[in-house]
């Protein structure tokens, strides 16, 4: 989604704007902030899954991110001490119990040797600032998810790559003088990259066994 577009989602955000300062900021834990998509596969699965700890690769986006304005603006990002907990924690326990909850994999075990399929999910992006206008000021959030899956190992342990893609989401609000929670903002943009990794996992039968796929080069093995 481009900077200047509107989403519906953004007409309800005003109505957040009090929870800037949530008693716990920390998506995971805090329904006002992020509320669980409720997906749910019309087709549960019957693979197990094997879900990596959620890996933060956001370094190199930063960089770039910090030298971006927003309309001329000059665009304050957030650290990431104005949550609970480290982002990727929170982020990765989001991930593993929507993926759990929607049944596209029949279980999520616990060491990739025992899986069908392992899921590498890898935080790309995720960013929260503030712009400063003449009008107000606006709130920005940007939030994105690679995924990394892997197919059923062959007889020498490889596995087949059968996704590689990164799921993205920003939004900025209008300009306003209250501005809007960049926590419900970052919950909302979340949410969203949520639903694209639920949907591609379902929509591509990767936790169906027989309808597999389209496999690329194999180039993982795990124990």
């Amino acid at each position: 989604m481009g900077m200047n577009a509107t989403s519906p989602w953004l007409l309800l955000l005003p109505l957040f704007a009090a929870c800037a300062s949530a008693p716990v900021p920390d998506l995971a834990l805090n329904e006002e902030l992020y509320v669980d998509t409720g997906y749910e596969t019309k087709l549960p699965g019957d693979r197990t899954v094997f879900l990596a700890p959620l890996a933060d690769v956001r370094a190199e986006a930063v960089k770039v991110l910090e030298a971006a304005a927003y309309n001329g603006y000059p665009i304050a990002y957030d650290n990431d001490d104005r949550w609970q907990r480290p982002v990727a924690e929170m982020v990765d326990e989001i991930v593993r119990r929507e993926i759990e909850a929607s049944y596209v994999f029949t279980e999520v075990v616990t060491a990739p040797a025992k899986a069908q399929i392992v899921v590498v999910p890898k935080l790309t992006s995720f960013t929260t600032a503030g712009i400063e206008e003449v009008s107000g000021g606006r709130a920005l959030a940007d939030v994105g998810i690679q995924l990394l899956v892997f197919g059923p190992a062959d007889a020498a342990g490889k596995r087949a790559t059968l996704l590689d893609e990164t799921f993205i989401d920003r939004k900025v609000s209008e300009a306003s003088f209250r501005t809007v929670s960049r926590h419900v903002l970052a919950g909302v943009c979340l949410r969203t990259v949520v639903v694209k990794v639920l949907q591609a996992l379902d929509a591509k039968n990767l936790g169906r066994d027989g309808m597999p796929g389209v496999p690329e080069t194999p180039n993982y093995s795990g124990n």
